[in-house]
């Protein structure tokens, strides 16, 4: 399925109205920016949330909206080959303490202390496996920032510090098992994995990453419940 056609289902979905309802309603609120983060488990849909809000709002008033990633601030595999256990932090990557929480929250902080300026945020480069720094521009004219990721409503190493720039935390319910499958799927529709190769990787990383992830929901200010 391609993404207009993800989105064009999406669009008869009353629970993603109700959340695009909802942005529209705090953009004619707040004459300041917003910053809305989405949190959830992984392969919860956080992303095709994030990417279809920005998009459908985008198409009422270009440029109101920009949907960004936490992933691009992991360490780089240089920076974690530097880590006093490389193995350990290599094994565990995507856990909370291989990101870089401070620069996430300083770039939070950026977009809403200095909104007459050109932000730049970094990206994930899925086929490289680094972050990509400075990769998007987040012009002035954008008023809303939907920020997805598996931390960003996360209480501990360093994340607790991004809580005072959120206007709105949500978290996608979704049981993880149901989430699991999901990523399991695209573990192997990504990099080639066979069922199995998909499972271990979940079991040895990605479920533990999940068991955290899913402790934020209680911080949360709106679910979105998707079974």
């Amino acid at each position: 399925m391609t993404q207009a056609e993800l989105f064009n289902q999406l669009d008869q979905s009353e629970r993603y109205q109700a959340v695009r309802g909802k942005i529209e309603q705090l953009i004619s609120k707040h004459p300041s920016r917003i910053i809305i983060a989405i949190a959830g488990l992984p392969g919860s849909g956080k992303s095709t949330l994030a990417d279809y809000l920005a998009d459908r709002i985008n198409q009422q008033q270009q440029g109101l909206v920009a949907s960004v990633s936490m992933d691009g601030f992991h360490y780089s595999k240089e920076q974690l080959n530097n880590f006093p256990d490389p193995k350990a932090a290599l094994a565990r990557r995507g856990a909370p303490w291989t990101f870089d929480s401070k620069e996430f929250c300083t770039r939070l902080a950026k977009f809403k202390q200095h909104p007459e300026q050109t932000l730049y945020w970094p990206s994930f480069d899925h086929a490289h496996g680094d972050p990509v720094e400075n990769d998007i521009a987040i012009p002035a004219s954008i008023k809303v920032l939907i920020v997805e990721g598996l931390y960003v409503l996360h209480r501990q190493h360093g994340f607790e510090n991004a809580q005072i720039w959120l206007d709105e935390s949500w978290f996608i319910d979704l049981d993880i098992q149901d989430a699991l499958k999901q990523l399991a799927k695209r573990h192997q529709q990504a990099w080639g994995f066979s069922e199995k190769q998909a499972w271990q990787r979940i079991e040895q990383n990605d479920a533990l990453n999940a068991q955290i992830a899913d402790q934020s929901k209680t911080f949360a200010n709106h679910i979105i419940k998707v079974r």
